[in-house]
């Protein structure tokens, strides 16, 4: 821990600036463009290979998880320029809670997110996205539980509704062939 003093204050703090970034925050951001880069594999390969992955927003399936993947690259950039540049000022929640529970709710959040991105071109949008945010949703510990499931519900289909029915982006059906 470093001490500095604060300048609109005056007072001396104990609360500690790391003056490099860990290595798993480099971790997690090339884990985050790999996630990326294996949606990019998907729409190049199963989505190319069923037919999904070309024509206009209406007949392209693979026009979601584009968007979704270019945003994630986007967000790397913009956390890679960050990690170059700043130092980190440790909040108090972080340093109170353990940090293998912080650890494995990351690893955890991560793998849910692969998970989804596996299960979503044979699940299709409505029923893997509902289950996707389930499980975040739980994992951040939200209670209650029923209610968590009532927001995942409605969240998926006013995701469903704005892609569908206002841009006109076809989402992923999956075996059920579920859309609006």
């Amino acid at each position: 821990m470093t001490t500095h003093k604060k300048p609109e204050t005056g007072h001396i703090s104990q609360t500690p600036i790391v003056a490099r970034v860990a290595l798993g925050e480099w971790l997690v951001l090339a884990a985050f463009a790999g996630i990326a880069m294996f949606v990019y594999q998907q729409i190049l390969g199963p989505l190319t290979d069923q037919g999904y992955a070309s024509g206009d927003a209406v007949n392209d399936a693979a026009l979601f998880p584009r968007l979704i993947a270019n945003l994630i690259l986007f967000l790397c950039a913009l956390q890679f320029v960050q990690l170059l540049r700043r130092r980190v000022l440790v909040t108090v929640e972080f340093m109170q809670e353990p940090l293998r529970d912080n650890v494995w709710r990351c690893f955890a959040g991560s793998g849910m997110l692969v998970a989804y991105l596996l299960a979503l071109p044979y699940l299709g949008f409505y029923p893997a996205t509902s289950i996707f945010l389930l499980g975040l949703f739980v994992l951040l510990k939200a209670r209650p539980v029923w209610f968590a499931a009532l927001v995942a519900i409605i969240l998926t289909l006013a995701v469903g509704y704005v892609f569908e029915d206002l841009l006109r982006i076809v989402l992923p059906r999956g075996l059920f062939d579920l859309s609006l």
